[in-house]
């Protein structure tokens, strides 16, 4: 994730996604401590199911934006960058 007028690194932004109709959070954060470093990529459990029915980021402030993606491929890594 990549913001664009929040900080560049989305820390903060909301991530929801549906799963077999059942719905999942996440807070994005900065992740490790002094000195320590961690894989910045988000990676979502879907369970047995295996089909992601939409994943929505709000992203945070000062951006106002709300982003639903649906029908993305699965097994891979997506980019995703903050709206305009």
């Amino acid at each position: 994730m990549s913001g664009r007028t929040c900080n560049r690194d989305a820390v903060g932004a909301h991530i929801t996604w549906q799963v077999d109709g059942k719905k999942y959070t996440r807070l994005k954060n900065s992740g490790g401590s002094y000195l320590s470093s961690h894989d910045p990529r988000e990676v979502l459990g879907l369970g047995p199911i295996g089909k992601l029915e939409w994943i929505e980021i709000r992203w945070p402030k000062p951006s106002t934006q709300v982003q639903r993606l649906t029908d993305l491929p699965m097994d891979r890594y997506h980019k995703i960058t903050e709206p305009k």
